[in-house]
């Protein structure tokens, strides 16, 4: 009889515990549940016009475009667009929990860029005026008279060859370089032969005077005339 009092004495205890700890269990599985709920992933929503563009997220690639990139976890990320004939986009973003970030891109094509500017300007002056100028072997104009240069506009950078050609004289000629927005000075001389650029022109106006004589030199030419007229004489 005490035996079975016993057990059922502490049956009872044992029956009441496991009723508890069964109750509990749902409500541990709906807490669960709830805290799963409040952490949902993060979203990027990619767009671009026109469509079927790379989509790299941190380097990495994801796929092409229209994208929809799901449960990211909250941080910093960098978005890279890459499509064949149009400039790459990149733009950055920051998640929070649970956050949808949406982004709609124009992509520009490369073509509609402005082009670089590279020319440059060289004004070609000659003494006289009028003299006829070729850039590279191409006629490019006469310098006019006076003061006045002959201005040539819209050349390319680098290296060029100025000739500049007036009747009576050798031609003068000189290697030129371009910069960007600059005007390259020339100066073809054919007289005073003193050009103010690196380059030597030619004169046909250059020729040597005889050297006059030193005084000892003259008398005794005087002398040797004078003996002559005696010998002719006698």
């Amino acid at each position: 009889m005490q035996l079975f009092s016993y057990l059922h004495r502490n049956g009872f205890i044992l029956g009441t515990i496991a009723c508890f700890l069964l109750a509990g269990i749902p409500a541990v599985i709906a807490a669960d549940g709830t805290t799963a709920s409040l952490s949902p992933g993060s979203n990027i929503s990619v767009l671009t016009s026109p469509r079927g563009a790379e989509v790299y997220l941190n380097g990495e690639y994801r796929g092409i475009t229209p994208i929809k990139m799901e449960h990211l976890s909250p941080g910093t990320y960098i978005v890279d667009i890459r499509m064949n004939g149009f400039r790459n986009e990149t733009f950055q973003r920051t998640l929070t929990g649970g956050s949808t970030v949406e982004a709609g891109i124009n992509l520009e094509l490369l073509s509609s860029l402005p082009a670089p500017t590279g020319n440059g300007s060289i004004a070609v002056d000659s003494n006289p005026g009028g003299a006829s100028v070729r850039l590279d072997g191409n006629a490019a104009g006469t310098t006019p008279a006076g003061r006045a240069a002959l201005v040539l506009n819209e050349i390319p950078l680098g290296n060029h060859t100025v000739t500049v050609e007036l009747a009576g004289y050798p031609p003068y000629t000189s290697a030129v370089t371009v910069l960007k927005n600059q005007v390259v000075k020339v100066n073809a001389d054919f007289v005073t032969r003193s050009p103010t650029i690196p380059g030597t022109p030619i004169s046909t106006t250059d020729r040597r005077e005889p050297a006059p004589l030193s005084p000892l030199t003259a008398a005794a030419a005087a002398g040797l005339v004078g003996l002559a007229a005696v010998f002719r004489r006698s």
